[in-house]
């Protein structure tokens, strides 16, 4: 049926706006009286608009045009040869107490602010799963003696989905099997405690220092309801190996490293994806590293300084919506190349659970014991040191983007002689992360 206006038959025309609210008019052709109603005789004239709709829309759609001219001189525009860039951010900054528990010259009271991460994040997507991502690690603690902010590329890889039937592969500075996987799945608060694998001897934390969460490398990433697997080969020594320090890479060895995971309620395709508070999850994993060369410092291939890493572990998660458990143990053993040298050998466990009695509130709590041994040519086995560690802490979810935790630390570690090693202390943190 043909639209007409009472009094702007052109401006319908040149608006091309098709309106819903129209009424159909009726004629008499023998009176020529116009009617709204259907009735005998009366012939239907077609659907009509006012005049006054016509102009508002008139006037709308002139104002949304001026106001996208005006956004183009606003905004800038972003080229890219990728189909999509996704911008990401994660920070963690907080402030810090940690008091020694005993005296020390070589153990100062150290409070004040720190940027423990600043994480910035682009992703430029090639089709819907084929992307390369690059992300910045910015960080400055207490205790560290490196200028302020200083800045490492912590991942630049490309991944390519579905490569092997359900597995996807990063090449690059690539994520590595284990401290990732437990970071998403069973210990959430990277923001101020790392896993007991990745801890470092510092003014804020004791530990083993065995691995870290990214290196230069492949990763083979698996993925199914029952099953998911990480598989790599990679340098070894870590994304922010120092040439100066004599850590980084200078041999023909790589380092193999695994995770496997059986995920017994299914689903683990979301595995790092999971919600916590809303999702039921139970996962067994183990995880290895055998890294030649570990840390080669580049001179004589028997020099002392050099040896091969290698440790296994066996990890288990059970998670739903009111409460987490979870727990590992791992031994480790560095063996030194060098005939006369003394071998390092390591093994801990760590538990550690979530308990939600509120919307948005969490209880947070860990265990950690470990030891560090060392064994001659001779056979003779020594501690080297041991310590424990106790984490408790209250988190609230401020929003989807802005966690608040306050957070307690009291470490107790030995050394050989039954003394502190220098990193017994007590530590009190308030944290606040922000992702976006």
């Amino acid at each position: 049926m043909k639209k007409v206006t009472l009094s702007a038959l052109a401006a319908v025309m040149m608006s091309g706006v098709v309106y819903a609210d129209t009424m159909t008019l009726f004629s008499d052709p023998k009176t020529g009286q116009v009617f709204t109603t259907a009735g005998e005789g009366r012939v239907a004239m077609g659907d009509f608009i006012d005049a006054k709709s016509i102009d508002m829309s008139q006037r709308e759609s002139e104002s949304a045009f001026s106001e996208y001219k005006d956004a183009q001189k606003k905004y800038v525009n972003v080229k890219s040869k990728a189909k999509t860039l996704e911008f990401s951010g994660t920070h963690y900054f907080g402030f810090t107490s940690a008091n020694p528990t005993t005296d020390s010259a070589t153990k100062d009271t150290s409070a004040g602010f720190e940027l423990r991460r600043n994480y910035l994040q682009v992703k430029a997507y090639f089709n819907d799963t084929d992307y390369f991502r690059v992300t910045l690690d910015t960080t400055k603690e207490l205790g560290s003696t490196t200028t302020y902010a200083t800045t490492y590329v912590k991942y630049a890889y490309l991944y390519l989905d579905k490569v092997l039937p359900y597995t996807g592969v990063e090449i690059g500075i690539a994520h590595r099997p284990w401290i990732d996987y437990e970071e998403h799945n069973a210990w959430h608060y990277r923001s101020f405690n790392k896993v007991i694998l990745e801890e470092k001897a510092t003014a804020t934390e004791a530990g083993v220092d065995l691995v870290n969460s990214a290196d230069l490398g492949v990763n083979f990433q698996t993925k199914t309801s029952m099953f998911s697997s990480e598989i790599g080969m990679f340098n070894g020594e870590g994304y922010h190996a120092d040439k100066t320090a004599n850590n980084q890479q200078n041999s023909n060895n790589l380092s193999l490293e695994w995770r496997l995971t059986g995920h017994i309620l299914g689903d683990g395709t979301k595995v790092g994806k999971n919600d916590r508070t809303k999702d039921t999850y139970l996962n067994v994993s183990t995880y290895g590293l055998i890294s030649k060369n570990h840390k080669d410092n580049n001179v004589t291939i028997n020099d002392s300084a050099e040896y091969d890493r290698s440790f296994y572990g066996v990890h288990a998660v059970y998670n739903q919506p009111e409460f987490l458990v979870a727990a590992q143990y791992f031994t480790a053993k560095d063996d030194v190349r060098l005939a006369s040298g003394t071998d390092s050998k390591y093994t801990g466990y760590s538990i550690n659970g979530e308990y939600r009695p509120l919307k948005d509130w969490t209880v947070i709590g860990r265990y950690d014991d470990y030891k560090k041994e060392l064994t001659t040519v001779a056979g003779a086995t020594t501690l080297s040191y041991k310590g424990k560690k106790s984490i408790a802490g209250l988190a609230y979810a401020y929003s989807k983007n802005i966690n608040f935790i306050g957070s307690a630390k009291y470490i107790n570690e030995k050394d050989v002689n039954g003394n502190d090693s220098g990193n017994s202390k007590n530590v009190f943190m308030m944290t606040t992360e922000v992702k976006w």
